[in-house]
């Protein structure tokens, strides 16, 4: 699927509400009702990049960031990455995954990316080449579970 016009911006306190209205609308397919305040922690004090997506309208669409993970600095974690549910299957997450990989892929001290998404997502980032490594059944709630994915960095800035 070809990627839309997409503009970034980083995340401002400004954008709470927005980020809550994304949430809302993936909620509870993509996420349990239980992660909101996971979320609102995540959102008012953000560990790393945070960004919004924006169409060529101007209108925002989606948010996600990633973060230097604390006991392994040369890995960036995928951060609450959504896109507003009425854009799904329009090519806006491959356009915020990309954005945020490109940006992770631009500093050389990080060698790897991962994220853990549930089941219902694994598919999307093994398309863009990551790799599963653990699935823990119910691991964020009752039918969603916590799979681990990796994706190596050399290969995604050879690619």
């Amino acid at each position: 699927m070809e990627s839309p016009a997409a503009n970034f911006r980083f995340w401002r306190p400004e954008d709470r509400d927005l980020g809550l209205a994304f949430f809302a609308s993936n909620a509870p397919r993509y996420f349990a009702e239980s992660e909101r305040k996971d979320f609102i922690a995540f959102i008012d004090d953000l560990p790393g990049p945070y960004f919004v997506a924006i169409d060529a309208d101007g209108t925002p669409v989606g948010c996600g960031g990633y973060a230097q993970e604390d006991d392994h600095p040369h890995v960036a974690a995928l951060c609450w990455g959504m896109i507003h549910r009425d854009r799904h299957g329009q090519g806006w997450g491959g356009a915020l995954l990309r954005f945020r990989l490109d940006s992770i892929a631009a500093d050389p001290a990080f060698g790897e990316v991962r994220i853990e998404t549930s089941q219902f997502s694994r598919g999307f980032f093994q398309r863009y080449g990551f790799v599963q490594t653990k699935q823990v059944e119910n691991g964020f709630a009752p039918g969603i579970d916590l799979i681990a994915m990796t994706l190596d960095l050399e290969t995604y800035r050879s690619s």
